[in-house]
């Protein structure tokens, strides 16, 4: 009787092992990426600008004319005229070439002001993204005009 007890424990404790190997080790640089854009989504959600800002590069410049420090103000101005904030990402595309990457993404946004006015905006975007002390971080953005390629 012990012995299975033993067999059953040594498997549960081999499957949480792999599960964690395969959840925090083996993740791919790809599904890291998404998860910086995930956390800067979520954060503008729960208005949350230091959190947003932590996935942004100190280097960061873009072709709107900001920079890091006016970036967060930008974002912290924007957040506090809305009671309300969603924003959604999809049909994302990732090439990645070493520590840089260029992802391609429709960014959807709605906010509700206090009034209870709704404000919807869509667009398709292209932003850069480069690894610094082992995270990604957002460096560039831009609206991406489309093409047919």
């Amino acid at each position: 009787m012990k012995r299975i007890i033993l067999i059953v424990l040594a498997i549960c404790i081999l499957g949480v092992g792999i599960f964690v190997l395969k959840k925090y080790v083996f993740v791919s640089e790809e599904e890291r990426i998404k998860k910086t854009l995930k956390l800067a989504e979520a954060s503008l959600e729960k208005k949350d600008t230091s959190t947003f800002m932590k996935q942004i590069s100190l280097e960061y410049r873009d072709s709107f004319g900001f920079t890091y420090g006016t970036l967060f103000f930008f974002v912290k101005d924007t957040l506090k005229q809305y009671e309300k904030v969603n924003v959604s990402l999809s049909q994302m595309t990732i090439k990645r070439e070493g520590k840089e990457a260029e992802v391609k993404f429709i960014g959807k946004g709605e906010a509700v002001d206090s009034s209870g006015k709704t404000v919807k905006e869509m667009d398709r975007f292209i932003l850069r993204m480069k690894k610094e002390s082992g995270k990604w971080k957002i460096v560039w953005l831009a609206g991406d005009k489309y093409s047919f390629e």
